[in-house]
């Protein structure tokens, strides 16, 4: 998009962006017609819609005309990956309003830092969410530590972290958390959290809901497998992905016999 492109054609890319949710399998969109799929949508009372608007290059000044769409109350998932509105765009939406029954938000490679989460988790509007894809950016302890202390987030289910660099000081920040205990899906490839943040999360109540669990290239070896395994925390862990770390399959199996891990089943190693 970009300054060039007028406030109209912008409005008119939303607006044909939007796909109606179907009642039958809400992992899937149809496109309706428009007069159809917003008449239905205004007949009741929750949002139904899906708004994707992923690789747009939507900057500040369209993130603040989005905003204030009047259909935006409609909305229960919003994809705003890879765009060009920063951390500065993020605090746009965390303080807007008519967010407020959003379910799922996709940010990912948006460049955001501690500074954009910062302003989620401090949104008095966001406290609906239960999906929050933050893949490919540039979140480290800071932001973090701003996730694992905000009461606004703490009703995550799905929480997509992916290539962000936390590091181990990341990860125990997130196990430190005392609000975040409905998480079942928690996804932290590429994010070098080595043994030690491993250990930290294997400690943390945190995990006590999570049931999927994914750390490729997370800098691991066979003693994460001992962490794993005796720890007091995972007993709803029903899958977890080693993929790209320094783990033998045969050290990685012993999962399968650990009895602390109740509800283990899937696992994937090299």
């Amino acid at each position: 998009m970009g300054k060039s492109v007028s406030g109209s054609l912008f409005e008119s890319l939303v607006r044909n962006s939007m796909t109606l949710i179907t009642d039958i399998d809400e992992s899937e969109s149809m496109v309706v017609h428009e007069g159809d799929m917003f008449a239905r949508a205004e007949s009741g009372e929750k949002p139904q819609f899906k708004l994707e608007l992923n690789d747009k290059d939507v900057i500040l000044e369209e993130m603040a005309e989005l905003l204030r769409y009047p259909r935006l109350r409609l909305v229960k998932a919003l994809y705003l990956n890879e765009n060009s509105f920063g951390d500065d765009g993020v605090e746009l939406l965390a303080g807007t309003e008519a967010l407020h029954r959003l379910d799922t938000l996709s940010l990912a490679e948006n460049k955001l830092t501690a500074k954009g989460m910062q302003s989620l988790a401090a949104s008095p509007h966001l406290k609906n969410l239960r999906t929050l894809f933050l893949q490919h950016n540039a979140l480290g302890a800071e932001a973090m530590k701003a996730l694992a202390e905000s009461e606004t987030l703490a009703h995550l289910n799905f929480l997509y972290l992916k290539a962000n660099p936390l590091g181990p000081e990341g990860a125990v920040e997130l196990a430190r958390s005392p609000h975040l205990r409905h998480l079942t899906e928690l996804y932290l490839d590429r994010t070098h959290i080595g043994n030690e943040g491993l250990s930290a999360l294997c400690k943390s109540e945190i995990m006590l809901t999570v049931e999927k669990l994914t750390l490729p290239h997370c800098g691991l070896d066979d003693s994460a497998i001992d962490l794993l395994a005796d720890s007091d925390c995972l007993p709803n862990l029903v899958t977890i992905d080693l993929y790209r770390n320094r783990i033998s399959q045969e050290t990685a199996q012993r999962l399968k016999q650990a009895p602390k891990l109740k509800r283990f089943k899937f696992l994937q190693v090299d």
